[in-house]
């Protein structure tokens, strides 16, 4: 026992040993060695710290403040400030409107002058309308024949609004009376006037009638992708003391619709126009046709540029039936918030020549004159608009343009007993080209200053006849009105016209085939007008109109000179 137990020691070494040398010996020799069994491995419980938030509730002690007050005071002295009175001005949302509005004068030459307005006021549903208008004179031109004349005009309008329509009807009657005084008059051709077989009446004096109606319908779409429209018909007749009579039945229509920034359009056009010209040794000179045009266009825009293009389309039945073709085109460009705005396009169009027309433009034409059509060939045309200030805009453009079959004026000799009276103008139509270079320029400041002015340079070329007759070289136009303080208005104006080329007055059997006329020069010349007008009450004025202050004696047609000044002075009354 006692030697076992010694040895214990030395055999747990020995059998160490022996292991390692086992180990390494196998580890040598890289052998591996694998137990196969069941594998139950076991955790130990661990002891956990519980970190869980508690709640602390803790009552603060409450603390006694204490105010306390200085006793101290401040002296501020009293001053006071003088405030300078103010005027109140109260005005009404909507200020009173006046039923009736009449103006009433008398000038030189046995002037009377009188016109009346009458009008509904303010309406939502509906509102209507009517006119009058009286001007008359003895003429007062010396050393030519009587040129006593008078107009007359009434017209009346209704207009009702719908939810998404306006409907307006209108009825107009007008009388124009003129003399043919454009001859050289003596007491001797006075007297022999008288003892002479009596003329017809329209050799010494011409009298236009005008009566007819016109009808318009125009939509008011919220909804800009609906198809808005504007059509209207138009029914005029119109005749003379000459006899000559022609009735014009006009339907037109505008048409457009947005798709995105792209607008369809375009107008549509019917125009019918029957003729009967009353000729004292001819037959009845008798003129109808029918005029149909469509003009469509398409244009597109982004705030910034605007392109729009399209095409006239027309066919003319009066006399024979002819086709029209016109090319349409427009571009502009807004630059600096439309400080500049530059801008080019082409136009084209076929235009209505008819006896209503031609005696506007000439009231001193012969009783039944011939009618043609006219055709704006083309009218190319670039220029430059924009604002200089707020209260400062202006225009420039040139253009270039040719119209086929345009009306001209030649006076032609009239005799009737051996005895001449007052020449009367036939219409000549010629293709003419011409050259525009103007401008316009505008100032305008707290609605008190209104300047506006006007310049144009035209240059001629007639196919035909020799020069492009009473056409002007240049027209100048200037005017102003000033308001001080809604009591004084003062209005100028200044027209300024260049030389012109006429034909002197042909013989009655002067025809086409005729030699050409003798042109005779014009001089360029200048009318006046100044205007002054006193505010006595808001209802209640008084006015004074000056024209050709600077009394000049030009003539307007060959040896058919103008008034000299005409001073006229009256009134205005509101009710």
């Amino acid at each position: 026992m006692t030697d076992m137990n010694h040895g214990s020691p030395f055999r747990f070494a020995l059998l160490a040993c022996t292991a390692m040398g086992m180990l390494t010996a196998s580890a040598q020799t890289k052998e591996e060695y694998y137990f196969n069994g069941i594998y139950n491995p076991t955790l130990a419980d661990v002891a956990k710290i519980d970190l869980r938030p508690q709640a602390y509730d803790s009552i603060l002690p409450e603390k006694a403040v204490s105010y306390q007050l200085l006793a101290v005071k401040g002296n501020v002295p009293a001053h006071v400030d003088s405030i300078e009175a103010a005027r109140l001005n109260i005005q009404l949302a909507q200020e009173k409107l006046y039923k009736g509005f009449a103006k009433a004068a008398f000038g030189l030459y046995t002037t009377p002058l009188f016109e009346l307005y009458y009008d509904q006021t303010r309406s939502k549903t509906d509102g209507y309308g009517l006119h009058y208008r009286h001007m008359s004179s003895n003429g007062g031109i010396s050393n030519k024949g009587p040129a006593d004349y008078s107009f007359n005009n009434l017209d009346g309008y209704y207009t009702a609004y719908l939810r998404q329509h306006t409907v307006q009807g209108r009825a107009f009657y007008d009388r124009r009376r003129v003399s043919y005084y454009g001859y050289n008059s003596t007491d001797s051709l006075e007297n022999l006037m008288l003892r002479s077989q009596q003329p017809p009446q329209d050799l010494r004096k011409q009298v236009y009638n005008e009566i007819g109606f016109d009808l318009r319908l125009k939509s008011l779409y919220k909804d800009s992708t609906k198809l808005a429209h504007d059509a209207g018909l138009r029914v005029d007749n119109y005749t003379n003391l000459s006899g000559s009579r022609e009735l014009n039945v006009v339907l037109d229509a505008k048409l457009s619709m947005e798709q995105g920034s792209e607008t369809y359009g375009g107008d549509v056009l019917i125009d019918n126009n029957a003729y009967r010209g009353v000729r004292d040794s001819l037959p009845d000179l008798r003129q109808n046709g029918t005029m149909v045009g469509i003009s469509p266009y398409v244009s597109t825009t982004d705030n910034r540029y605007l392109v729009r293009v399209g095409a006239g389309i027309f066919v003319d039945a009066q006399g024979k039936t002819t086709f029209h073709f016109f090319p349409k085109a427009y571009a502009q460009y807004r630059l600096f918030d439309d400080i500049l705005v530059p801008y080019a396009g082409l136009e084209g169009r076929r235009m209505r020549n008819n006896l209503r027309s031609l005696t506007r433009e000439n009231p001193f034409l012969i009783g039944a004159p011939v009618l043609a059509n006219s055709s704006l060939m083309y009218d190319v045309y670039g220029g430059l608009r924009g604002s200089l200030s707020r209260d400062v805009g202006f225009d420039v453009r040139i253009s270039k343009s040719r119209i086929k079959d345009r009306p001209l004026f030649i006076a032609r000799q009239t005799l009737f007993d051996s005895v001449r009276y007052g020449d009367q103008f036939i219409a000549v139509y010629d293709r003419v080209d011409q050259l525009d270079i103007g401008g316009e320029l505008r100032y305008s400041h707290d609605e008190h200053i209104n300047l506006h002015g006007g310049m144009h340079v035209f240059s001629y070329s007639a196919k035909d006849q020799a020069e492009a007759w009473n056409l002007p070289t240049y027209t100048i136009k200037l005017g102003a009105v000033y308001d001080f303080q809604d009591k004084l208005l003062l209005k100028v104006e200044a027209q300024f016209i260049g030389a012109r080329k006429m034909a002197a007055a042909v013989p009655a059997t002067w025809n086409d085939l005729s030699p050409a006329p003798e042109t005779v020069d014009r001089g360029g010349y200048v009318d006046l007008y100044l205007g002054l007008e006193y505010r006595y009450t808001k209802r209640l004025s008084v006015f004074l109109d000056c024209s050709n202050l600077s009394a000049s004696k030009y003539e307007r047609w060959y040896n058919y000179p103008v008034q000299r000044t005409l001073l006229l002075g009256g009134a205005t009354f509101a009710f």
